[in-house]
């Protein structure tokens, strides 16, 4: 997960910045509708920095006796807003209409109605859900650390501790799948902050890595980049060692989707690291092919990190060479986050992992990967 000195630094980049939709004499937006049960209640119109900085509160108005409000504001791009009064309430949302209606009760107030602004009513949508999910998995967070304090029985905490696994599983699921649909940089950069919550930094970094060579936004490009510093400087420089867990690797599959190292832990992983144009590693290939039938069905697998940089060639490599597990890779070659995090200097190379995803053995080529997996399931 990320170090608290590296989310202080990716949180203050500021989503106000996020804007594809940039206009450097600013442009006109209204926002409008009503508030029940806030008659006479003073309504702040604020702009929201990512990451804990001030808000800046633009504009102030009491809501009339009727409940109706409206204000006008200037941006230069787009960005993420609030409406809140005194009595805390908070209603966000983002400025890619001209004028925007958010109707709402403060006394329900999560559950507001938006039109004229499709990435409002996505964002409102997102975290309806996102936070039933974030509920459920802090309530079993929660009972799980009471009857651990407790001593409670051991079955009760086996179940909850597996409760936790599947809710943290579903809670990334949702902010993966949001991340893979949402077309706003101000709702992708918003995304992207709550996911360091639960996921860990590699996997974000991937998501990041994507959604900025999707959406070419600026801030998002530089939110990628500055993540993958961070992740490269908080790797260890020293060579893995047998006995440490192996780093969290999170990478496109040929398809595009984001896989990680930690989905396969149950199972023993030969981690492979090659590429298409390695001759070493195509002639090695066979070997680790003959593995992976053999042992395929006592709960060993194979995960292919490719240093290709070139697609076509990966993908037509991986079928010549019949290798049917699963392959991933940023197609940066040498410039890949694996190659630093697993302080490789040749391939091909691999790390052998147990089911808890423990190093048990690495650089195993020829007839020692043979003979380990031997000794391994005999």
């Amino acid at each position: 997960m990320l170090s608290k000195s590296m989310l202080t630094i990716i949180v203050g980049i500021t989503l106000l910045s996020t804007g594809c939709k940039s206009n450097k004499n600013g442009a006109n937006f209204m926002v409008s509708g009503t508030i029940e049960h806030a008659e006479n209640q003073k309504l702040l119109l604020q702009e929201v920095p990512y990451g804990g900085k001030p808000i800046i509160t633009l504009d102030s108005i009491t809501i009339s006796k009727e409940g109706r409000y409206q204000f006008q504001f200037i941006a230069k791009q787009e960005g993420l807003y609030r409406l809140s009064t005194n009595q805390e309430m908070e209603i966000i949302f983002i400025n890619d209409g001209d004028h925007i209606q958010i109707n709402a009760d403060a006394n329900n107030y999560r559950s507001y109605a938006v039109k004229g602004s499709e990435s409002s009513l996505n964002l409102f949508e997102f975290l309806q859900k996102y936070r039933q999910k974030d509920s459920s998995l802090f309530s079993t967070l929660y009972n799980l650390d009471l009857l651990q304090k407790q001593k409670g029985k051991d079955s009760t905490i086996f179940w909850l501790q597996k409760q936790k696994v599947d809710k943290l599983k579903d809670l990334n699921d949702y902010v993966e799948m949001n991340l893979n649909k949402a077309t706003s940089p101000a709702l992708l950069y918003y995304t992207l902050g709550l996911s360091l919550r639960s996921m860990e930094s590699a996997k974000v970094l991937a998501l990041a890595k994507v959604v900025a060579e999707r959406t070419k936004a600026e801030p998002l490009v530089a939110f990628a980049n500055l993540l993958n510093t961070q992740v490269q400087a908080n790797t260890k420089a020293s060579p893995l060692s047998i006995g440490q867990m192996a780093p969290e690797i999170a990478l496109s599959d040929v398809t595009g989707k984001i896989q990680t190292l930690t989905s396969l832990k149950g199972k023993y992983v030969l981690v492979d690291f090659w590429a298409s144009w390695c001759g070493p590693c195509r002639a090695e290939n066979p070997n680790v092919v003959m593995a992976y039938e053999k042992f395929k069905n006592k709960n060993f697998t194979v995960l292919g990190v490719s240093l290709d940089d070139n697609k076509d060639n990966w993908i037509e490599a991986i079928k010549a060479d019949k290798l049917n597990w699963l392959h991933i890779s940023d197609l940066k070659k040498w410039e890949s986050v694996v190659v630093n995090t697993y302080q490789i200097e040749g391939i091909p190379f691999n790390v052998l992992l147990d089911p808890t995803g423990k190093i048990i053995a690495t650089e195993l080529r020829g007839q020692a990967l043979q003979e380990t997996l031997e000794k391994l399931f005999q």
